[in-house]
């Protein structure tokens, strides 16, 4: 990251770095791209984001610079900008795909010999179409969605964080649904909860709880504990909300 850090302040000296993370799973694009998702508009209108999970380093696949109305996005074409979709109103998608604005040859470093100098000089103006050509579509990873019956409703974890909480794909609307109802259960592993808490300190140490997360989604905890380990769960298992009435 050292090597990519200097590469943008070599070109723009005055360029403000600020890391999101550095501790998305190697290879893991479906991880990084809702990290992304999780973080990028806390930023101010115009940041550059540069998100580089790249598994296919070196490969055909495109290198995209893709503007919204309010930000750019700058990396691979491999799903890690899926989220955005749901977002962001897309204004122009370019492939990156002009030497001119490369520093190298390297087919195995492009976040430092490509998409870091294309940031760099985005930085200091110079126009999108400069550094390539316009691309009509992207790889979009397949999101899943939640499926709602009269007395259920099926989520499935999209995420596991570093402190072991199962990030689901209930959202906000879905939660208001759960809270309104007197009377349901979430089974999940040997587990039942019965209410949707406020935070984690509702719990007793280690106790299974649902929360609305910090991303907006329904999220299954532990309070001081590691639900994943509690559960034995994992990114893309189901589970059910149910309904009495």
């Amino acid at each position: 990251m050292g090597a990519v850090k200097g590469v943008i302040l070599k070109i723009n000296p005055d360029a403000q770095v600020v890391d999101i993370s550095h501790d998305i799973e190697p290879f893991d694009v479906w991880e990084g791209a809702f990290v992304l998702r999780n973080s990028y508009s806390f930023f101010p209108k115009g940041t550059i984001h540069v998100v580089v999970v790249d598994p296919g380093v070196g490969s055909p696949r495109q290198a995209l610079l893709i503007l919204s109305e309010d930000y750019a996005f700058i990396g691979p074409d491999n799903g890690v900008f899926s989220f955005l979709y749901d977002s962001e109103k897309i204004v122009k998608i370019i492939n990156i795909n002009n030497p001119k604005y490369f520093i190298g040859k390297s087919s195995t470093f492009h976040a430092r010999d490509l998409f870091a100098p294309v940031a760099a000089y985005l930085s200091l103006g110079v126009e999108p179409e400069e550094f390539g050509t316009e691309a009509k579509e992207c790889l979009k990873l397949k999101i899943p969605l939640p499926e709602i019956e009269d007395k259920m409703i099926q989520g499935e974890i999209l995420w596991i964080d570093r402190f072991g909480n199962l990030i689901t794909n209930l959202d906000q609307g879905l939660i208001k649904k759960i809270k309104s109802k007197k009377d349901f259960k979430i089974p999940i592993g040997k587990k039942t909860i019965k209410r949707i808490s406020s935070s984690y300190y509702e719990g007793k140490e280690n106790e299974i709880l649902a929360l609305e997360g910090s991303s907006g989604y329904l999220e299954i905890s532990a309070n001081q504990g590691s639900a994943q380990k509690i559960l034995g769960k994992k990114r893309g298992d189901k589970f059910k909300v149910e309904f009495k009435k």
